[in-house]
């Protein structure tokens, strides 16, 4: 059942995204490009950062983001391109920098355009376009938080006990047990916090976590380079090769563009609307906000794609990590992820086995306790103890996959990013060109004329 799900999801997936990505580039550029050159200059004022406003948004948007999708999903990513043919894995990571480069600034214009607006997606959706479209990004949104991001983070925790247990003690847990012993337990912890109200403490310490998390992250991996500084003119020259001779897909369009244009989307959550609602939390000024909401997309997009991917192809290079296994096919979840702590073990010794292993728990626990964030502000019209109900199903559903069904997963993100960052950046290049002359500086801004 769970097998022919993943399939038949995998097929609309793979003949949707061909198509979509140069929806969403063109249209994505030239809402930014009007945004930034146009909209920018008479719908707001010039701002400067201040500390108090960077803290809030920025955290939680990066504590929400960076997870364990910066590995686990780039891994998967690696080991699909491998598993297709594609000798030069690192290519997806050339591909990925230059759609970043385009993706950058709709992750500006989307906060910018919000806070000029000064709605949430889900509301100017239903505003710009319909009501019934504005509820159905919502109930999207909510399931690839909870349920799509929920599910990559309960897959990184499992999967760094189970390498843990197995390689240092020896303890091979079945999945059953690993279920029972590492999924539950996470699962009743977050529904400890949540049930007792007490899940925005956890969020107010998210500043911490994900900044010791990423400093610690930082720390290793410029350990992990300079003692494989010899390595990086090969890394290089394989990205080169990789992206001169590619493994296309349907329409043409290299495999490992695809793959990397859907990891930008999924870990810095370009165009899907979450920079938006955290920015709207604080007063900053929209130009304030949008060049905070850069912070956590840049930190994430270099974290996701530059690090995973040099570790990975480092680790492919010395034997440390497998990315297929011995019938050609993409590896399992706990071999990729395994392998990957082997490799920084390798490399920097038990420093970056605990870094790794921290930096995944750490990141893991504020996704999920960040999706019931923005569930919040999606639904904030729902009485607190449904969005709890609806919320702990999301996450025990999401657990119980990533241990018995992860790829079921995984094939969903990728489709649900398409209807999200769809409905989204459509929504923002209609404000673009219809209806942002009515938010025109003139002293004061007029209301809104579509409202």
């Amino acid at each position: 059942m769970l097998h022919q799900l993943e399939v038949a999801i995998t097929k609309v997936s793979e003949a949707i995204w061909p198509v979509f990505l140069p929806f969403i580039l063109v249209v994505g550029a030239t809402m930014a490009i009007r945004t930034i050159f146009m909209i920018q200059k008479q719908a707001t004022k010039p701002a400067k950062l201040q500390m108090k406003n960077v803290i809030g948004p920025a955290s939680i948007s990066l504590g929400a983001m960076i997870g364990t999708g910066a590995i686990i999903g780039v891994l998967g990513a690696l080991s699909k391109l491998s598993a297709s043919g594609q000798a030069n894995i690192e290519a997806m990571a050339i591909w990925a920098l230059i759609g970043s480069l385009i993706m950058l600034p709709v992750s500006y214009s989307e906060t910018l355009n919000s806070k000029i607006m000064g709605k949430t997606p889900k509301e100017y959706i239903s505003t710009l376009i319909s009501p019934k479209l504005g509820i159905t990004y919502a109930v999207c949104f909510v399931a690839l938080a909870v349920f799509g991001f929920g599910g990559f983070q309960f897959s990184g925790i499992d999967s760094v006990f189970a390498t843990v247990l197995n390689d240092k003690f020896g303890i091979e847990l079945s999945l059953v047990q690993r279920y029972l012993f590492i999924v539950i337990p996470v699962i009743a912890v977050v529904a400890a916090l949540v049930l007792s109200k007490k899940h925005e403490l956890f969020m107010g310490a998210m500043t911490y976590m994900i900044g010791t998390a990423v400093a610690g992250y930082f720390i290793f991996f410029t350990m992990f380079v300079l003692k494989t500084s010899d390595y990086i003119p090969t890394f290089f020259g394989s990205m080169i090769k990789g992206m001169m001779n590619p493994v296309n897909a349907m329409m043409g369009v290299p495999l490992g563009f695809i793959l990397g244009m859907q990891k930008v989307i999924q870990t810095a959550e370009t165009g899907l609307g979450a920079l938006a609602m955290a920015a709207q939390e604080s007063d900053s000024q929209p130009r304030e906000a949008a060049m905070i909401s850069l912070l956590p997309t840049a930190v994430t997009v270099f974290v996701s794609i530059v690090v995973t991917s040099y570790i990975a192809s480092y680790g492919v290079e010395v034997g440390t990590l497998a990315l297929v296994d011995a019938n050609g096919n993409a590896a399992g979840t706990v071999a990729r992820l395994g392998g990957y702590f082997a490799t920084a073990e390798h490399v920097v010794g038990i420093f970056g086995l605990i870094v790794l292993a921290a930096f995944t728990v750490l990141s893991a626990l504020t996704t999920i306790l960040g999706s019931y964030y923005y569930m919040t502000k999606l639904f904030k019209q729902n009485p607190v103890n449904k969005n709890i109900a609806i919320y702990l199903v999301l996450i025990i559903a999401a657990g119980t996959l990533a241990v018995f069904g992860a790829n079921v997963v995984f094939e969903a993100v990728d489709l649900l990013l398409f209807v999200l960052s769809g409905i989204n950046v459509t929504a923002l290049a209609i404000f673009t060109f219809k209806h942002w002359e009515a938010y025109k500086l003139s002293g004061s801004v007029k209301k809104d004329k579509v409202a």
